[in-house]
């Protein structure tokens, strides 16, 4: 117990395999042996800083976990350039992308840790005029890579819902993307900061998740979502679509698995008891003005569940719109079955 009780400290779960079978892909971390002579292993998962992550760490089925909240240009970089890891957070667009391309070295499993509704993804500059995303036909939209996934629900959005084909847009983008974008698409590389280039005037709208402009008092943004209403807006798409757009997934080295197969319900068990603690707790709601109030109406609107893992019905539904978004933007070939994508864990069950 005293060991259990220093990985605990420590943020780690341990992995201890019998002399002679396969040993986890390790990240760098060193084995050891016990005192009945096990060999023991540290398996690092890297990811975002989420609430619902918090509990993670933990030791389960003799695995020694340690999560690494990381920025996510560095979770990105370390599967698409393949650096040394067993499991990370990555791109949901960009990993079917990679499969799509035969990279079969990895695969992933039903944790989606993160989502979010688009509608105020794009921005304009605070004093515009433009009211409506049909009013960007023609214009210059940036984009911090044309491959990212909100970028990909983004110009679904536009197509299905608000009559804008991505072709009838000028897009401007990194000059070093993270998976070449079709010639079709026309993108523009810019080298300029993308919000500066929002600001004066070199781009008319910006696609960015997360800006720095957002950070600023209120008084003092220069920017604002192009839609005005667009909470509004992603409700009622949401109430009539029931699709709650996934941003990322978990994926997993092929070679961690083989070495392991008890690896992906490993995984699966804890984030699945992290969120459930998470929800458990009301994390956000015991410092937030409304916070019980906005809990209770989210939760009623999401079936108490947000944030669902595993290969549900839902699920299959959202990652196959995504699917058509990627073949019609000509970012994959044809749609996958979405069981070829993942190891099929189930969230109910996975191991204790």
């Amino acid at each position: 117990m005293a060991a259990v009780k220093s990985a605990n400290q420590l943020g780690l779960v341990r992995l201890t395999v019998p002399p002679g079978i396969g040993t986890l892909e390790r990240c760098g971390v060193d084995g050891a042996s016990d005192s009945r002579g096990m060999r023991t292993f540290s398996m690092i998962l890297f990811g975002g800083d989420y609430e619902h992550t918090l509990e993670i760490p933990s030791v389960r089925n003799g695995v020694e976990l340690d999560y690494r909240p990381v920025a996510r240009p560095e979770l990105f970089a370390k599967v698409l350039r393949r650096q040394k890891f067993d499991a990370c957070e990555f791109s949901l667009s960009n990993y079917i992308m990679m499969r799509d391309r035969g990279d079969d070295w990895l695969t992933a499993i039903p944790v989606f840790p993160a989502r979010e509704f688009r509608h105020g993804t794009i921005l304009v500059r605070r004093d515009d005029l433009i009211e409506n995303f049909s009013e960007l036909s023609g214009r210059r939209v940036g984009i911090p890579d044309y491959t990212m996934t909100a970028g990909v629900w983004c110009r679904g959005l536009l197509a299905e819902y608000y009559d804008l084909h991505w072709s009838k847009i000028a897009w401007l983008s990194s000059p070093t993307p993270r998976i070449s974008p079709p010639k079709e698409a026309n993108v523009v590389p810019l080298h300029d900061d993308l919000e500066e280039a929002l600001a004066n005037g070199r781009i008319d709208a910006l696609l960015l998740p997360t800006s720095q402009d957002a950070a600023a008092p209120r008084d003092a943004r220069r920017f604002r979502p192009l839609l005005r209403e667009w909470r509004a807006a992603e409700a009622d798409y949401f109430h009539r679509t029931g699709i709650f757009p996934i941003s990322h997934v978990v994926v997993v080295t092929k070679s961690a698995i083989a070495a392991n197969p008890m690896l992906p319900s490993v995984l699966m068990d804890a984030y699945s008891e992290s969120m459930a603690r998470a929800r458990q707790r009301r994390l956000a709601t015991t410092f937030m003005p409304w916070g019980k109030d906005n809990w209770k109406e989210v939760m009623d609107m999401f079936g108490h569940d947000p944030l669902p893992y595993g290969l549900e019905t839902s699920n299959r539904i959202v990652i196959n719109k995504l699917q058509d978004y990627l073949v019609e933007q000509r970012l994959i070939r044809r749609r996958h079955d979405v069981s070829s994508l993942f190891v099929d864990v189930d969230p109910n069950s996975a191991a204790r």
